[in-house]
């Protein structure tokens, strides 16, 4: 059995997210961004019915059963459609979002989307019920949309996927979230976005759909494409300013801003084997150091040390040093 529900994880974002994988490995997605924690993607999809297999409601609900009676419900801030790829690809997604609900109708549900289908009717009204919608917009004109996101063939330009969100938003009663990474390169001829008329255009973006938030980001973990580096918190700010000042309502929040409440999990002694399942389970989804895997694991960071040096020896996970500390991967 494969697992579909991981964590809960510390998220800059949300809180402790517990993560509904909508689509599983290998890496299924309508792009393939330079900044991508999880490599390349190898399934290069462009609409919902080309996913093969597709992960049903019935075992979501089982697996998501077992994890809530295992973590307490108490350690959860958010449910998060996210993990190793894009989740609206899956067919089933505004059915697992309504069983969800009703299973633990007391916990907000998130999507996090890269955007690309919302054009898509079916996948506007899939994800209607979520409490929470968060749209990637890492550029607004079409040249940094190709070089940063590379997009699939058959996906519609950014600015039909622009006009797309703002239909969702005129619908939809929850949250509307954009996820932005700005993001640098070593590179002279590579195409950031944080600067120039690329910046212009997505300020412009922005402005035209006015979310209810904005999530500020940068790669703070190890990424895809190695000329690609993190913009300074002095960038940051000044974006963030430039933000503010075309959508003065929209909360704004910063992947350099320590705002995350960790709460306490359940926590009890688990055999090796099954820890080392869950670390494995957590790694797929993301690079994590250490600390990171003790809170989402509830387990003593000492423990969690020895057994990735082990994994890492082993050569099921991969150590990535970087300037926030070691982290480690998944072996694909």
């Amino acid at each position: 059995m494969v697992n579909i529900v991981y964590g809960p994880v510390p998220s800059w974002r949300l809180g402790r997210s517990l993560g509904i994988d909508a689509t599983l490995l290998p890496k299924a997605c309508t792009f393939d961004c330079v900044y991508c924690q999880l490599g390349k993607t190898i399934r290069k999809l462009s609409s919902p019915k080309e996913l093969n297999p597709v992960i049903g409601v019935e075992e979501l609900i089982k697996q998501l059963e077992r994890k809530i009676e295992k973590v307490g419900p108490d350690s959860i801030d958010f449910i998060t459609f996210s993990g190793t790829g894009e989740p609206t690809l899956n067919p089933n997604i505004g059915n697992m979002i309504s069983a969800v609900k009703r299973l633990i109708p007391f916990k907000p549900v998130a999507v996090l989307t890269n955007s690309s289908l919302v054009y898509l009717d079916e996948v506007r009204n899939a994800l209607s019920n979520a409490d929470l919608v968060s749209f990637k917009l890492d550029a607004a004109d079409q040249q940094t949309f190709e070089e940063i996101n590379r997009p699939v063939a058959n996906i519609p330009n950014i600015k039909e996927i622009i006009e797309s969100i703002k239909k969702f938003k005129a619908g939809h009663h929850g949250i509307l979230a954009l996820q932005i990474m700005l993001v640098d390169s070593i590179k002279p001829d590579f195409r950031v976005n944080f600067k120039g008329e690329a910046l212009n255009c997505l300020i412009e973006g922005i402005a035209e759909i006015q979310p209810d938030q904005i999530q500020l980001n940068t790669p703070t973990r190890p990424v895809m494409e190695k000329h690609i580096k993190p913009v300074n918190s002095t960038i940051l700010s000044a974006v963030e300013e430039r933000i503010k000042e075309v959508t003065p309502e929209s909360e704004v929040i910063r992947v350099d801003e320590e705002r995350v409440p960790l709460k306490s999990i359940k926590r009890e002694k688990k055999p090796i084997e099954e820890l080392r399942g869950d670390i494995l389970a957590l790694l797929k989804r993301r690079p994590c150091r250490a600390v990171d895997i003790s809170i989402a694991l509830g387990t003593e960071k000492r423990e969690i040390e020895a057994i990735v040096r082990s994994m890492v020896k082993e050569g099921v996970i991969i150590e990535i040093r970087s300037e926030r500390g070691t982290y480690y991967t998944y072996s694909s």
